[in-house]
């Protein structure tokens, strides 16, 4: 889980052509799994630079303050450096009026169980899956959302013999 700090876009040429990455910074504020750099930077492709932009269809949008819980797969060797692009992102928010905090999938839709992880975010043309609307009252927290991962990764000898 990390909060985004900082993203920087720049255009990088190779012979023949020119693309955007964007590199974006993080401050980690809790590790679920494996060991990140103490202030890791994500690069992905696309972003704005000036009046040039490219945009990855499928890549998630990120600005500064964002707090997301990120599953990292293939930083700098990747399109993008999430796993499975936007089913490697669930981010964090606050309900205005409770200031209750909930995590949503990248369409930003509150999630109530781990389950929708496996949910598609868009169909075979690309146009995003309609769900039924979920009150953000019943979401799951991210504490909630982090346990429930953390059971999954727990090795099974391990949860063989925790009480």
């Amino acid at each position: 889980r990390a909060r985004v700090t900082a993203m920087t876009s720049e255009i990088r040429t190779t012979p023949g052509r020119s693309k955007i990455f964007t590199e974006v910074t993080l401050e980690v504020l809790e590790t679920i799994a494996g060991q990140p750099p103490a202030q890791p930077v994500l690069e992905f492709l696309g972003g704005r630079v000036g009046d040039e932009e490219m945009i990855v269809d499928g890549s998630p949008q990120l600005k500064v303050g964002d707090e997301s819980i990120f599953f990292v797969s293939g930083n700098g060797r990747a399109l993008c450096p999430l796993y499975a692009m936007g089913y490697g992102i669930y981010h964090v928010k606050e309900d205005a009026a409770t200031k209750r905090r909930y995590v949503t999938r990248e369409d930003r839709m509150p999630m109530q169980t781990v389950a929708e992880i496996a949910h598609p975010l868009t169909d075979a043309t690309g146009t995003a899956v309609a769900r039924a609307p979920i009150d953000a009252a019943q979401a799951m927290t991210p504490e909630a959302f982090t346990q429930e991962i953390k059971k999954v990764l727990l090795p099974k000898s391990h949860a063989a013999t925790s009480h």
